[in-house]
């Protein structure tokens, strides 16, 4: 069983490293290799926020509600293209958000796997 304090810190670097690199004037950690790469990018950097927060349920006693965690997890999308648009270099894009929401929804539906993945002992 993943341990409590491991599970928070999961989530909360993910949160900060999610607002870490939306505050950076320009993001070019992978060459370009294909159209649309950012778009996967932004999706695959919130199925991973996904995965935290469902690992971070258990804050409340009955487990949150998986809609509360999806409306969390694209709220935070919401805030972080807000947040680009006061970046210099950076813009507000819906193509992002859309991503993310896409990201974010396939961690939660896949949630029985991952979680039965990553912990073996405690379900979904």
């Amino acid at each position: 069983m993943i341990s409590t304090l491991l599970r928070r810190g999961f989530a909360i670097g993910m949160l900060s490293g999610i607002f870490y690199l939306s505050h950076q004037p320009s993001i070019d950690l992978i060459p370009p290799l294909f159209p649309m790469q950012d778009k996967l990018l932004h999706a695959i950097e919130f199925f991973v926020l996904g995965i935290a927060l469902l690992l971070n349920r258990d804050l409340r006693p009955g487990g949150i509600p998986i809609l509360i965690v999806f409306l969390a997890g694209a709220s935070w999308g919401v805030l972080d293209e807000i947040h680009q648009s006061f970046v210099p270099g950076r813009d507000c894009s819906a193509g992002d958000l859309l991503a993310d929401i896409v990201g974010l929804a396939a961690s939660l539906t896949l949630r029985k796997p991952l979680l039965g993945a990553l912990n073996p002992s405690g379900g979904a």
